[in-house]
């Protein structure tokens, strides 16, 4: 299975961009804000993954700055 994010400036072409998708046989769905945002943040911390342990302390410390 592939994934196409398409960003549309707004909400009829989101709809019509949908309606093709489905008549094409394919599936999709229009992002709320919050799935919108969930969805960025994942591939946020997908591309900052590091693989190295950090302690709780050391993570509320930076979020405190």
């Amino acid at each position: 299975m592939e994934t196409v994010v398409i960003n549309t400036k707004n909400a009829s072409s989101a709809k019509f961009i949908l309606e093709l998708v489905q008549k094409l046989g394919e599936s999709g769905k229009i992002l709320n804000v919050e799935e919108k945002e969930d969805f960025f943040l994942g591939a946020l911390m997908k591309e900052e993954k590091t693989n190295t342990k950090v302690s709780r302390a050391a993570i509320f410390k930076k979020l405190k700055k």
